[in-house]
């Protein structure tokens, strides 16, 4: 499985591991809050809040009914006008105040037809009781945002009695003819008959408007309840759904942030693993050239500079491979030509001093011949003497001394070579062999002295710093340097 499957695999895995206790956790908090609000008791609180609205209203209906009674029973048979009626209402309202807020009385002129027959729109808009009143302001007044209802169909009497449909006010209409009719049907006899016969009261009574909006809240409270109690599954879920899709959009919204990172973090795994095949191939040159950040910037680096150290390595040790295989091979001749050198010498002077003849040119040529042999030995011996040197490498001998004055010491020594020598205070003295070292920088002179064209002057610059725990010898020069296919051979 590739890296990149493998991020995205664990962020999948990471984002839905809390999808399941998530999800629970919502869908109770969401049952919970329904639950706060569909408390039974909040139920039955709002039942016997209506429940009292409505007793409070019943007992206001049979009040007024009774106060009624009462004040046209002090009015009796006597023709009823403004100043009587008042004067029975104030009778009432003296034992019961509040008992009735006004009233208002409708006599017809002389001529004047009954209310059944008046042709008056407002009037046929009302019930017939209450027609003789359609113009009166007061009434306009109760039923200005309202209408009127009956409270239920009952037996025609001398009191006919409504209520607003928002139940703002009662009404109650006493007429008098009515309720002599009445009378006369109860106790028999015949009525007494009068101008007044047609004259009708009608009586109201207002409702306090803070207790009508404390029921109609309740009522709509109760109402509310209701309709929560019969969606609240559906209200659930439209809560709940909203979650999973919100979840799911950023479950999906993660998943893609997951792939472009895990391929952004997956690139440079995937080139750092085609590098280590290719060096390991054999071409030590490979460097990551990727521009990245983090512990990925620095595993770059790290691989680009582990590289460059092997290759290092490397190099030495083929160097030291073919340092080790020329001294074998110097070993092996030094041995088998200093083996000969001597009997060669000692045969050419016995030829010479066993010599006994007369013939100075041969003696001559005698001479000259053992004198040239002699040489070429003395060459010989001394080739093989190299050939011991490089076979055995010099033993290193050394001491603490400061690399800086050697350097300015070994410039002296070539006048003709415009060298500039540049120190660096950070370095301080430690452990090498001046000797070694010393012949390192005569043949770096020696070898820019060299290559340098006849009339031109070597110009040579060398440079001392310090690099974190190392010396840095930095050897340059105006030469022609070293051609690129014999680098990998120095």
């Amino acid at each position: 499985m590739s890296i990149r499957i493998r991020l995205v695999v664990m962020c999948l895995v990471v984002a839905l591991l809390p999808a399941v206790p998530l999800t629970f956790l919502v869908k109770t908090l969401v049952d919970k809050s329904f639950d706060v609000g569909l408390n039974p008791t909040v139920e039955d609180a709002l039942q016997s809040g209506l429940s009292v609205s409505r007793g409070h209203m019943d007992d206001l209906r049979r009040e007024f009914n009774l106060n009624v009674q009462r004040a046209a029973d002090a009015i009796g048979d006597a023709a009823p006008d403004s100043a009587l009626v008042a004067a029975a209402v104030a009778q009432v309202l003296s034992k019961s105040p509040g008992a009735i807020d006004g009233f208002v009385v409708d006599s017809p002129a002389a001529g004047e037809p009954p209310p059944a027959e008046r042709a008056d729109p407002e009037r046929a808009a009302l019930p017939a009781d209450l027609a003789p009143f359609a113009a009166d302001p007061e009434l306009q007044r109760l039923l200005k945002n309202t209408s009127v209802v009956d409270p239920g169909a009952h037996e025609r009497t001398g009191y006919s009695f409504f209520e607003t449909a928002d139940r703002s006010a009662q009404l109650a209409v006493w007429t008098p003819a009515d309720a002599r009719a009445l009378s006369r049907r109860i106790r028999g006899g015949v009525p007494r008959q009068g101008p007044h016969d047609d004259t009708a009261v009608l009586f109201y009574k207002e409702t306090n408007p803070e207790f009508l909006d404390h029921a109609a809240r309740l009522l709509e409270g109760r109402q509310k309840f209701a309709e929560l109690r019969l969606v609240r599954q559906s209200l659930a879920r439209s809560f709940f759904y909203p979650f999973v899709i919100i979840y799911a959009a950023c479950l999906l919204l993660a998943l893609g942030l997951a792939l472009f990172m895990a391929e952004r973090l997956a690139e440079p795994i995937r080139r750092l693993a085609q590098g280590a095949n290719v060096v390991a191939g054999g071409d030590w040159r490979y460097r990551l050239n990727i521009k990245a950040g983090g512990e990925t910037g620095r595993l770059v680096r790290a691989f680009n500079d582990m590289v460059s150290r092997l290759d290092s390595q490397r190099r030495r040790l083929v160097d030291v491979e073919k340092m080790a295989a020329w001294r074998d091979v110097a070993r092996h001749l030094a041995h088998e030509i200093k083996n000969p050198l001597l009997p060669i010498r000692l045969t050419v002077e016995e030829m010479k001093d066993q010599y006994r003849g007369d013939d100075p040119r041969y003696r001559e040529i005698l001479d000259e011949s053992a004198r040239v042999v002699g040489d070429e030995v003395s060459n010989l011996q001394k080739l093989v003497k190299e050939f011991s040197s490089f076979a055995k490498m010099p033993a290193l001998t050394p001491q603490t001394a400061a690399l800086g004055p050697l350097i300015t010491d070994v410039a002296k020594l070539y006048p003709r070579v415009a060298a500039r020598v540049e120190l660096s205070a950070a370095v301080p003295e430690f452990s090498f062999d001046p000797d070694q070292i010393r012949r390192v920088l005569v043949n770096l002179f020696e070898n820019a002295v060299s290559v340098t064209p006849e009339g031109r002057t070597c110009e040579v610059r060398v440079k001392l710093e310090r690099d974190g725990g190392d010396a840095v010898m930095t050897f340059t020069d105006n030469g022609p340097g070293v051609p690129p296919e014999h680098l990998d051979k120095i």
